[in-house]
């Protein structure tokens, strides 16, 4: 495919069609990596780090289990006071 490199601020930038990202498995949010070698660039998809999954003493649903809206204060509700309105 024949494209052409164009001026983008001050930088340069070339457009990558959609079947030829979709072809590398690429998306326009894709980190990237491009090395030269020669007189060629090269550009290759950067792994995504994976998240590391946090084993937290407590589940969401152990932290809710005994809320009901008394308990909750979700009756309550907390009156701004003067200083908070501005007065």
């Amino acid at each position: 495919m024949r494209t052409e490199i164009k001026r983008w601020g001050n930088s340069a930038a070339v457009r990558l069609p959609t079947r030829i990202l979709a072809a590398a498995r690429l998306s326009d949010s894709s980190a990237i990596s491009m090395v030269v070698k020669g007189n060629k660039i090269i550009i290759e998809a950067l792994k995504e780090p994976q998240l590391k999954h946090l084993k937290l003493p407590f589940s969401e649903v152990s932290l809710i289990a005994d809320l009901s809206p008394e308990t909750a204060h979700a009756d309550e509700l907390a009156l701004p006071s003067a200083k908070e309105w501005g007065d």
